[in-house]
């Protein structure tokens, strides 16, 4: 069976949440909380794009 690769869409949703990740702990660290909540937020968001955007393997 082989495995499928990552399309662009994925990858820059995967990239989008890893910097929105950081940017997170870097808000957190600052104590703005509501900055904290929306970059949360939109990395759930793009993790939640890129595994709904993943290549089908139809047999």
């Amino acid at each position: 069976m082989q495995k499928p690769k990552l399309t662009p869409l994925q990858f820059r949703n995967l990239l989008t949440a890893a910097l929105m990740a950081a940017a997170f702990v870097w808000s957190l660290t600052m104590g703005v909380w509501w900055l904290s909540a929306i970059l949360g937020f939109g990395c759930a968001l793009s993790l939640a794009s890129a595994y709904l955007n993943r290549p089908r393997i139809t047999p």
